[in-house]
């Protein structure tokens, strides 16, 4: 990820654990999706021989797919959401002090 924005030159990092909502809104959205699609998978038949140990590693391996998938739109998301709550001007660089 840039440092700052290459039209404006924001910051994208502000402040030390600033992402720390963005990780939160990808952990509820991939826990909303496991547990959807979970719940709805128990309304269908198994036609799998497969143990339950190796359901539950296929669950997982699902789980850190689709958080690794979102990371990137959940980064967005709450860089957008927080310019929109409190918009930020862009510190002024060295090359445009003489």
């Amino acid at each position: 990820m840039l440092p700052r924005c290459p039209e404006c030159g924001l910051s994208y990092f502000p402040e030390q654990g600033y992402y720390v909502g963005a990780m939160i809104i990808n952990y509820i959205i991939t826990t909303a999706c496991v547990v959807t699609i979970f719940l709805l998978s128990l309304l269908v038949r198994d036609f799998t021989t497969l143990s339950t140990n190796s359901k539950i590693l296929l669950w997982m391996g699902f789980a850190i797919t689709l958080s690794l998938l979102l990371v990137r739109h959940s980064y967005s998301f709450w860089l957008g959401l927080d310019f929109w709550v409190k918009p930020r001007q862009p510190e002024p660089s060295s090359k445009e002090s003489f």
